[in-house]
This record gives structure tokens, C-alpha cells and sequence, in this order.
């Protein structure tokens, strides 16, 4: 019997406990991986952290525990497992930043980031992609030519999944035919997605959101209770959102006036 050193690959007796030459524990099995609690990727069992993420591998259950609940109490967000389809419970999201002057990303209904969001110098105009976790492209959103205050969705195919058009105080949105299937109208409550010829198929809305000094505004989409399907695919619903964001929205936060230093006996008190 024999044990192997993860470090160097070489096989010790099985009563050796370390590698005399790498001072590594020995593992029973060398091709054993573990699992990043954090990103969900892979990696060789002898590592200590996620070199991607950096979070440990093995960390302690309790502090584990313990660490969660600070991130989400911090109000952070936890990125969707490898290994789960991208929007895979379907188009309702949010566009937002994590910290004050970072990239855009877009988190799902259960609040884990779903994609992230590449554009020059992070702000929200076009050319603007939407990547997995992977750097694999989801879709990409670029100014539509033949209309002002347009964009327009492309697939990771190249293959266009849908048309946003600045329409007053709102967007007329077109589907992968170009064909007009919906409004998205100003409402009490923000936006309301209303079909070409029919009902309302989504809320939509935003808000300002403060971040260490600056504010921007993050958008979401929600679908309509008893809503049966949205008149473009998943990807077409999450560009909506950030078509709606860069033509309705802030390109990049507004950083907030610092508050004026009370000075004690002031003349103009």
C-alpha cells in the first residue's frame, strides 16, 4: 500500500504521514478534487484556497456558517454554482453594481449573480456584454443603427434576440423579428411591460442605491403573477433590463457632496 504526495506526484509508503521531500500530508488518492464552496469549481484536494475566488476550501462548518451570514448581512452577493445554467429560473433579475465604481453584474430571482457585465471602463453604454462566469459570451447589446436612442440584443450565435427603442418616457421593445410585441410604460410603481395587444407581462422598476459615497441606480425585472410567457426568450427579458438601464438610466454612479464639517462659533451661524 502506498500514499501519494499531491505536491510532487511521487508514491511514499502507506505509514508515511508527510513527504520527506515536500513536507505535504500524503493523500490516498491523488487525483481527488474539492469543491469551491464559493464559485463551485473543482480543484486538486491539496489546495487550501480557490484560486479564482480565493476562498478557502475546507473551511471550518461554523465559521463558514458564520462568514455567510456577514456577507449577506453586508448585503454581498454569492455567484452562481458552476455548473448551473445561466437564468435558469427564468427572465426575473436585477441589474446592479457590488461596490460603488465596479462593473455591472446581474443577479436572479435568488439574489446570486448570474452574469457579469463587461463594458469600457464599467460604465453603461454600448457595446455591452453579458458574460457567464467562464468569460463565455451570453449576449452582447450594441446601438442599433437604423433608430436614435436604440439598442439592440445579439446572441452568443450572433443572432439577434431583441430590439429596445427609446419611446418617450419609456422603450418600445421588438422581438428577434423586429416585429413590435411590447411597451414598457411608466406606471405608479416604475414600469409596466404591457404586450402589443394585450395585458401587462412584467413590472419593472428601479432604484438608487448608495455605495460608500456614491449612488447609482440598479433596475429589475419581475414578471406578472399568472404571467404565462414574455413575448421574447430569457436573454432578449435580460437585456430589456439593461437597455433600460443604459437608455432610461445613470451611465456611472454620482458621487455624493461631502457633508459640510459643523464649525463651532461660525459667523454665519
Amino acid at each position: 500500500m502506498t500514499r501519494g504526495c499531491p505536491s510532487c506526484r511521487r508514491l511514499w509508503p502507506a505509514d508515511r504521514a508527510v513527504c520527506p521531500d515536500c513536507l505535504v500530508e500524503l493523500v490516498d488518492d491523488l487525483g481527488a478534487t474539492v469543491r469551491c464552496r464559493h464559485c463551485g469549481r473543482d480543484w486538486p484536494a491539496h489546495m487550501q484556497s480557490c484560486p479564482v475566488c480565493l476562498a478557502e476550501l475546507r473551511p471550518d462548518p461554523e465559521a463558514a456558517t458564520e462568514a455567510l451570514g456577514d456577507i449577506l448581512a453586508a448585503g454581498g452577493r454569492l455567484f452562481r454554482p458552476e455548473g448551473t445554467p445561466a437564468f435558469a429560473d427564468g427572465p426575473a433579475c436585477t441589474v446592479l453594481r457590488l461596490s460603488a465604481r465596479g462593473p455591472l453584474v446581474v443577479a436572479g430571482p435568488t439574489g446570486l449573480v448570474e452574469a457579469g457585465i463587461a463594458s469600457a471602463g464599467g460604465r453603461a453604454r454600448p457595446p455591452l456584454t453579458c458574460e457567464d462566469h467562464d468569460g463565455s459570451v451570453l449576449f452582447r447589446l450594441v446601438t442599433y443603427e437604423p433608430a436614435p436612442d436604440a439598442l439592440v440584443a445579439f446572441g452568443a450565435d450572433g443572432a439577434p434576440l431583441a430590439t429596445y427603442l427609446r419611446a418617450g418616457t419609456g422603450l418600445d421593445v421588438r422581438d428577434e423579428t423586429s416585429a413590435p410585441v411590447a411597451t414598457l410604460r411608466r406606471s405608479r410603481d416604475g414600469f409596466d411591460l404591457i404586450e402589443t395587444g394585450g395585458g401587462a407581462l412584467a413590472g419593472v422598476g428601479s432604484s438608487d442605491v448608495e455605495l460608500d459615497g456614491w449612488v447609482d441606480d440598479q433596475w429589475w425585472l419581475q414578471p406578472a403573477p399568472g404571467a404565462r410567457h414574455l413575448p421574447v426568450r430569457t436573454l432578449g427579458a435580460v437585456g430589456l433590463v439593461l437597455a433600460a438601464k443604459v437608455l432610461l438610466g445613470r451611465a456611472w454612479p454620482d458621487q455624493l457632496p461631502a457633508a459640510r464639517p459643523d464649525v463651532e462659533g461660525s459667523p454665519f451661524d
